[in-house]
C-alpha cells in the first residue's frame, strides 16, 4: 500500500523525513506524515493498480457474428 523506506529513498535520493518531504512537495507527490514524524507515499501516488485480477467480465463479441 505504501512505498518502504527503501523505495522512499530510492525515489527522493534522501534519508532524512524533513529533506523527503520538501522533495515530495516540489515535485507534486502526494504524501502523508505519520504522528511519529515518518513520511508514507501510496502506491496509488504513481498510478499503480492493485494486482488483483478484476471482477469486470467482457462481453464475447464473438457471438454476435454467428
Amino acid at each position: 500500500m505504501f512505498l518502504t523506506a527503501d523505495e522512499l529513498y530510492e525515489l527522493t535520493g534522501l534519508r532524512q523525513a524533513a529533506a523527503q518531504i520538501r522533495w515530495l512537495q516540489r515535485n507534486g507527490v502526494e504524501h502523508y506524515v505519520r504522528a511519529d514524524g515518518k513520511v508514507r507515499v501510496r502506491h496509488a501516488a504513481f498510478g499503480e493498480q492493485n494486482t488483483a485480477k478484476s471482477s469486470i467480465v467482457e462481453p464475447d463479441f464473438e457471438a454476435l457474428s454467428h
